[in-house]
């Protein structure tokens, strides 16, 4: 004779299951309002005659970026978390610096063959051209993985560093060769490297991506990466980021450029594995300012755009 005997479910499985979907909810949560006020905020301001009369005499926006990465930063210490545990350190700082100057020169692949193939076949890249970045810089995230797998310590940063400085320093010396030497041009270096670089990585990789991971953790390993859903997500709301560079309700732009999302994806993918294998922000700050400060910089040197 048989007997079915129904087990239990034991309480406290259901508790630990329930409080699990509730820090995973309210993770999220936090992510869309502060995505909601960054972007709310920012389109606003970007109405003002501040705002204005900084892209005519500096090329870019100071006080934009102060509220995109000070709105995160204020939750941040409002709910006095660790900034450690959010890629704030300079723990490993030697290594990491190795691995990010390295990160720079991978990161040419998509800037030199992708913008190459972008101009030689007129492509859009709102569209089309930002597919055909999207994929050369999957190239790029595969050569990174593989570089960061055969990574040694680094004992001295000091050559690295000074690397860095004196590559930040190519556009304003060919500026000033051409008589072209302009606030525009040292503006544009700074902010890119400083702002854009490493305050695009605090919001995105330092904060959201970090917030994910204490919620949703990191339960994959992939070619010595251990990562989660906070990876992709973050990545995701990088692209989404990028999707407004041509929206600006103040001159009646209102297009999205879903193209430039898509490559910034992949982008955000590239940095996002250099985050979870240093464990701070050092590293892919210099792969993200780097190339966008230099190249960027003597875009406008030589009158180019690259949107």
């Amino acid at each position: 004779m048989s007997h079915n005997v129904s087990v239990p479910a034991t309480p406290g499985l259901k508790v630990k299951s329930e409080a699990i979907a509730k820090s995973k909810t309210l993770a999220l949560l936090e992510i869309v309002l502060v995505y909601a006020a960054i972007q709310g905020i920012g389109i606003l301001w970007r109405s003002t005659e501040i705002v204005q009369w900084e892209k005519q005499n500096l090329g870019w926006s100071y006080t934009g970026m102060v509220f995109f990465v000070g709105i995160p930063a204020l939750v941040l210490w409002l709910t006095r978390r660790n900034w450690a545990d959010y890629g704030v350190s300079l723990a490993q700082s030697p290594t990491n610096l190795d691995i990010g100057l390295k990160a720079f020169l991978v990161s040419l692949i998509p800037y030199v063959f992708g913008m190459g193939g972008v101009y030689l076949l007129k492509l859009n890249i709102n569209k089309i051209g930002g597919v055909f970045m999207a994929l050369i810089s999957l190239i790029s995230l595969a050569v990174m993985i593989w570089v960061m797998n055969r990574q040694k310590p680094v004992k001295s940063g000091r050559r690295n560093l000074i690397s860095i400085l004196l590559m930040l320093l190519v556009p304003i010396v060919v500026a000033l060769a051409m008589g072209k030497l302009s606030v525009v041009i040292v503006s544009t270096v700074v902010w890119q490297f400083v702002l854009s670089g490493f305050g695009e990585e605090f919001v995105v990789r330092g904060y959201m991506q970090s917030r994910l991971n204490q919620a949703f953790g990191r339960p994959m390993r992939l070619f010595g990466i251990q990562f989660g859903a906070g990876l992709f997500i973050a990545s995701l709301v990088f692209g989404l980021f990028h999707a407004f560079n041509t929206f600006d309700a103040a001159v009646g732009l209102s297009s999205l450029a879903w193209g430039w999302a898509l490559w910034t994806f992949v982008g955000g993918l590239f940095f996002g594995v250099i985050r979870e294998k240093t464990g701070t922000l050092l590293a892919p700050g210099i792969a993200h300012g780097l190339p966008d400060a230099v190249g960027e910089a003597l875009a406008k040197v030589f009158g180019l755009s690259l949107m």
